[in-house]
């Protein structure tokens, strides 16, 4: 009764106005003007500690409009870190890539469970084949049903790592020297849009779904998550729902929004420019440009990290959706603001309804499971990236909370990870990472463009950053608010007149109930208020009152917890 009714009567009790007129709510903290200087020092001394390597990150405050950007080192050959500097931002371009499905249900164009043969028949069931293992043996078996948006959203097609190619992981991995793993990524056809193929054009669709369709899924669709294609198919099928092409759809419904305005999807027309420096990638000890162990002609498509220019009418390429996006950091952040302030940019511009913005915070896979990197490698840690502590959402991630037993009895590492339902995070596999606070208002976006494996025993960008981020977060907040914070806002009180209705709903609920008694008492931390409604009797001839003692049952464990 009181489970099934409680949520109506707290909005019912909280219709009621505070007494007084409401004062302005206080202002976040401000960024401590001498930690800046601190922390600019720390990117100073890992850059020159690094081969001079560049590395950027910019933090900003959605609530007070604040946004500090910090720097060191050089982004490309005689090139130095700086504002417009363009990176590749990897799979962080999927988060982009699941708002815009957001906005695509919202708008009726598509619905999550449509299949996505509908717009892309050559992904049909009957056409497609998945990894199975029968009797100890792998087999490819008939897929079960058609692929749908949903699946792309949670990545549970069945597609593989778009990062190695087709679940090519150990073989890239076993190539030495490292600086041939991205001539062999690049000979590879089925290579999603983070490389290019071996003419040094982005992958046409055509050229990669009939790749796709001779190689079975590492899973049934609607099964496991595994970090994979997903959101590049998620992003052609949706450019086709609209009728035009996936760089056009992006830029129309979020990048020229939100002004993000060197923004592009890894191709130009022939004749224009990147408004901006693009990084070049960095291996152990020298640019890309300058590496000669691979034909110089090749390795130079890499030295412009790396986009294809063409005489096409249109983005040509696969989507992009899952790692296509090259911009600046300072672009990438207007991003990350509108996300934490519920969809609307800080020019004042809605991408998102509040409503569609709250579907961007639930998740798209089951309880049980994280986010898989490839079999038989699913799970690489206890609460990292991918583990079952990796919530996956649309198109990024939060931690659950990791305090968990395993078999001999201890929690995973570390004791007390970041958990949180409302910080997001993810990367992009050459070196680049975002994370947000909807509760504070926090975000950052950083790192380089490289890899680890080129950067020999340097340390990885996005690696300083990450293991950094929340120390300097903190430290920046302890500066305090200029002048004096005036009080908080009263909360809203109890409205006095739901308090006999709500009482009666307890006087009826125990006459028809045998008389037996019931309490409940609800209260509000804030105003300090507190009402209780009981009825009934608790004991033969004794009515339930303030001072009837019940037992709690497996209430009492959040105190043993708590102790």
């Amino acid at each position: 009764f009181i489970k099934r009714n409680f949520n109506r009567w707290v909005a019912t009790l909280m219709q009621g106005e505070a007494q007084g007129v409401l004062v302005p709510p206080p202002m976040p903290v401000s960024f401590d003007p001498t930690t800046i200087q601190e922390i600019q020092k720390e990117f100073d001394d890992w850059s020159a500690a690094n081969n001079n390597r560049g590395v950027q990150l910019v933090i900003g405050n959605a609530k007070t409009g604040e946004q500090q950007t910090f720097q060191a080192g050089y982004a490309a050959k005689g090139k130095k870190v700086s504002a417009s500097t363009i990176f590749r931002m990897g799979g962080m371009t999927k988060i982009m890539g699941g708002m815009l499905a957001a906005i695509a249900f919202e708008e009726g164009v598509v619905r999550p469970s449509d299949p996505i043969s509908k717009y892309i028949p050559e992904l049909a069931a009957g056409g497609l084949t998945a990894v199975e293992s029968v009797d100890g043996v792998t087999v490819a078996k008939p897929v079960k049903r058609e692929l749908t948006f949903w699946d792309c959203l949670g990545m549970k097609c069945g597609f593989s790592s778009s990062q190695w190619g087709m679940g090519t992981m150990s073989a890239a991995a076993a190539i030495s020297p490292a600086d041939g793993v991205l001539p062999r990524l690049a000979a590879d056809k089925c290579s999603s849009a983070m490389t290019t193929a071996k003419d040094g054009k982005l992958l046409r669709p055509a050229e990669w779904l009939g790749c796709r369709k001779q190689i079975p899924l590492i899973a049934q669709p609607g099964g496991r998550s595994y970090y994979g294609y997903d959101y590049d198919v998620l992003g052609m099928a949706l450019a086709r729902a609209y009728k035009k092409d996936a760089e056009t759809l992006m830029r129309e419904k979020i990048w020229s929004k939100l002004g993000m305005d060197s923004a592009f999807m890894s191709w130009l027309r022939t004749g224009t420019s990147p408004k901006g420096d693009v990084a070049e990638i960095y291996f152990g000890g020298q640019w890309a440009s300058d590496v000669s162990s691979w034909d110089a002609a090749k390795w130079n498509l890499m030295g412009s990290f790396n986009y294809e220019q063409s005489d096409d009418a249109a983005y040509p390429g696969v989507s992009g959706y899952g790692e296509g996006a090259m911009m600046t950091f300072g672009d990438f952040a207007k991003f990350l603001e509108a996300f934490v302030k519920r969809g609307t940019g800080a020019n004042g511009v809605e991408v998102v309804c509040e409503t569609t913005w709250r579907r961007l915070l639930t998740p798209t896979v089951s309880d049980d499971e994280g986010m898989g990197f490839l079999p038989p490698f699913r799970y690489m840690d206890t609460a990292g990236d991918f583990s079952k502590q990796s919530e996956w959402r649309w198109g990024y991630a939060v931690r659950r909370s990791g305090a968990q037993s395993d078999e001999a009895g201890s929690p995973s590492y570390p004791y007390f990870p970041e958990s949180s339902a409302s910080v997001g995070q993810w990367f992009g596999s050459f070196g680049t990472m975002f994370k947000f606070d909807i509760e504070s208002g926090l975000y950052g976006v950083g790192g380089e463009n490289t890899f680890s494996a080129f950067t020999g025993s340097k340390q990885l960008g996005a690696g300083f950053i990450r293991r950094n981020f929340n120390r300097w977060v903190a430290t920046l907040m302890q500066g305090e608010s200029p002048g004096v914070l005036p009080p908080p806002p009263a909360p809203s009180a109890f409205d006095p007149s739901a308090v006999p209705e709500i009482q009666k709903e307890f006087d009826d609920w125990s006459r028809a109930n045998n008389d037996r008694g019931v309490q409940l008492v609800i209260g509000n931390a804030k105003t300090g208020e507190q009402q209780t409604f009981q009825a009934g009797y608790a004991a033969k001839g004794k009515k339930v009152s303030a001072s009837t003692i019940f037992r709690m049952g497996g209430m009492t464990k959040i105190m043993g917890g708590m102790l």
